[in-house]
């Protein structure tokens, strides 16, 4: 239990700093206002998840693990794709 308590939160830790840095890089990129906000937004509340956990607000749960990683693949592909455009 206490590694699998170990993984989640490096798990966390990488996915927290990937994620402020893809938002950084939106905040930075030339793009309309409203897609940036929308981008930013999601990324902020992805960021939620994780900090809820490490807080205790709520549990981790095997659906965390299945649908966080997606989650986030899905923002990461999305904010790639918008910035190549």
């Amino acid at each position: 239990m206490i590694l699998l308590r170990l993984l989640l939160i490096a798990f966390n830790v990488l996915v927290i700093g990937f994620l402020i840095y893809r938002v950084i890089e939106v905040i930075k990129s030339p793009m309309e206002r409203a897609r940036k906000v929308w981008i930013v937004t999601g990324g902020i509340l992805l960021l939620l998840a994780p900090l809820g956990i490490f807080f205790r607000f709520f549990a981790a749960t095997p659906q965390y693990f299945l649908v966080y990683p997606l989650a986030i693949f899905m923002f990461l592909y999305l904010t790639k794709q918008l910035s190549i455009r």
